[in-house]
């Protein structure tokens, strides 16, 4: 009797030992909330200037808070969401022996495994008003992937020689969604914090992703700050981790020139680590919350995401949604994608690839109000059979818009620098975050909803948008162009020798007949401006002159112009209506 109470014993410790799946089956995850922050409520007023309004303050960037006032005000730039927890209720429940798993200032609380036991005892504590067990949920479903080496290789081959830029192998989804012109133009993003939610990301070695400009990274599965495959963790990752992460991140913004360019290269980026693969079992949205609350308030102007989260079969469907959760307001990524959005970030959520089904097959987030739900075409612009479809079920219209998921020229996570072609709206959608920064990029003073609505009013099903393809497939160089003209000003004023070059891009959906773009400037000296005409050397598209535009102006005497001294600005007579660029100065 006492060996096998000695064998008992030993399967409970190592039972209690083992990671996420263990511990899912053994107790419930729940998320519980608090009944204020340091003694203020939701609904309370939070004076501008006030200490509470201070704290909230103190937990945004510079970038985060200008971010908002594109729709804010400076007095109610802080709401209750923004305010800290109350550290004295965190410690509290931790100091019952309960581990807290994550932390939300936009639910007031914690998250957390509990027993029937704990459940019970956090229930009897006065600052706990409500608790509710987190849903189980799975993971997006794998996506297909090819070599380079097969027929879809070669015929990615073809392309384009006008182009800035060689696209190589990922030609075909650019030009699907009209990047080459916005490149052509000079825009590439630059400007714009991306932020990726995937399950990690080889970024560092990979050719078309070393040169990337990542400003922060968080793991938030073992709460470190790589993202990238490492031993010894709690939590440990398999040779698979991070491949999904890295091949959606190399198809928004990767850069190698005759193989893979991505639309944003020259975007800024932030990279969350917010899917567990290692298990089979159901998979849980607080890291997902954790990571927009951090994105949010590091400054994030677009957040794209390729995890969609369903329902769970039996036998997991025990606290699982079900499609009439699927409204907007009921998943706790899908509230917080929604609360990112209220706060100016453009999020872009796949929305699954569970094929056309009935009840209608989409996930969350893409079920929010205002998250960009996203499905894929093929390169012939046609749904895909696997693309989920909507509406949601209060009944609005998803996906939002389609980008191309079939063939997807993507970096292949491992030793060397290879390349697979992968399907799944799962590449849909960092290419449709992608065109969504360059709008941002052309149009920096744009709030997310304008974003949202460039980018579905220029689709090519705007006219009658469904379930299927939504607003339709997108189109790049149309949707920078949605609210008014674009200047690429950008290394406007070259000195070489004796010469000045000037050379900008311009672009506008109304310069369909041939007029002139000037050059107009004036020394210290000078109180007019003199006018010098630019010749049109670079035509973006068909039946627009829109495009670069040049000029070289002598120095005579050898004397070149001083730069820091000389004022000048663009402009082009457009149906007779004089446009302008800003000044210089």
């Amino acid at each position: 009797m006492r060996k096998l109470r000695v064998i008992y014993i030993f399967i409970l410790l190592f039972t209690a030992s083992l990671a996420f799946s263990a511990n899912d089956s053994s107790k419930t995850k729940y998320w519980i909330v608090f009944a204020d922050k340091n003694g203020i409520k939701e609904g309370d007023n939070i004076s501008y200037n006030s200490a509470a309004y201070k704290s909230g303050l103190e937990l945004l960037t510079e970038r985060s808070v200008n971010r908002r006032l594109k729709t804010f005000t400076k007095e109610n730039l802080i709401e209750f969401g923004d305010l800290p927890l109350s550290e004295e209720y965190v410690q509290k429940i931790s100091s019952t022996g309960i581990e807290i798993i994550a932390r939300s200032r936009w639910f007031n609380g914690v998250s957390a495994y509990l027993t029937p036991f704990q459940l019970d005892k956090i229930k009897k504590l006065d600052y706990v008003t409500r608790i509710f067990a987190v849903k189980k949920l799975y993971k997006q479903r794998l996506d297909n992937t090819s070599p380079v080496f097969l027929k879809s290789y070669f015929e990615s081959l073809l392309t384009d020689s006008s182009n800035v830029y060689d696209y190589g192998k990922s030609y075909n989804q650019m030009m699907l969604v009209n990047v080459p012109p916005v490149h052509n133009l000079g825009i590439t993003g630059k400007g714009v914090l991306v932020a990726s939610f995937d399950d990690g990301f080889e970024w560092r070695t990979h050719e078309s992703l070393k040169g990337l400009n990542v400003l922060e990274e968080f793991d938030f599965i073992n709460g470190d700050k790589n993202t990238s495959r490492e031993k010894d963790q709690k939590y440990p990752d398999t040779q698979s981790q991070g491949g999904h992460g890295t091949s959606t991140l190399s198809c928004l913004g990767g850069f190698k020139e005759g193989n893979l360019i991505g639309p944003a290269f020259n975007s800024d980026f932030i990279l969350a680590k917010t899917e567990y693969v290692a298990t089979e079992t159901p998979m849980e949205e607080d890291f997902w919350l954790e990571a927009a609350e951090w994105a949010e308030s590091y400054g994030a102007d677009v957040i794209t995401s390729s995890l969609v989260y369903k329902g769970f079969d039996k036998p997991y469907d025990e606290n699982s949604y079900t499609y009439n959760d699927f409204d907007g307001k009921t998943s706790i990524t899908s509230i917080a994608g929604d609360k990112a959005a209220h706060y100016g970030i453009v999020v872009c959520n796949a929305t699954g690839n569970y094929y056309q089904t009935e009840p209608p097959s989409l996930g969350s987030a893409s079920d929010g109000d205002s998250v960009i739900g996203v499905g894929a075409v093929d390169k012939k612009g046609v749904i895909t059979s696997f693309s989920s479809n909507g509406p949601t079920s209060d009944g609005r219209i998803k996906p939002d818009v389609v980008a191309p998921g079939l063939s997807v020229c993507v970096a292949r996570m491992g030793e060397g620098n290879h390349y697979d072609f992968s399907n799944g709206t799962s590449f849909a959608t960092p290419i449709t975050a992608g065109v969504c920064a360059l709008i941002l990029s052309a149009h920096p003073e744009l709030t997310a909803m304008q974003v949202r609505e460039a980018l579905r009013n220029t689709a090519n099903n705007s006219a009658t948008p469904n379930n299927v393809y939504g607003w339709g497939l997108i189109n790049a160089f149309k949707a920078i162009l949605y609210y008014g003209e674009v200047w690429n000003l950008e290394n406007a004023v070259t000195v070489k020798d004796n010469n000045t070059t000037v050379r900008i891009g311009f672009a506008s959906a109304d310069f369909t007949s041939a007029s002139s773009v000037k050059f107009n400037y004036r020394t210290p000296k000078s109180k007019k401006f003199k006018s010098t005409a630019m010749t049109f050397t670079k035509q973006l598209e068909n039946g627009n002159f829109s495009g670069i535009y040049e000029c070289v102006m002598n120095n005579k005497g050898g004397s070149n112009i001083n730069l820091e001294e000389v004022e000048y600005y663009f402009s082009v007579n457009i149906n007779g209506k004089e446009i302008k660029s800003k000044s210089n100065k």
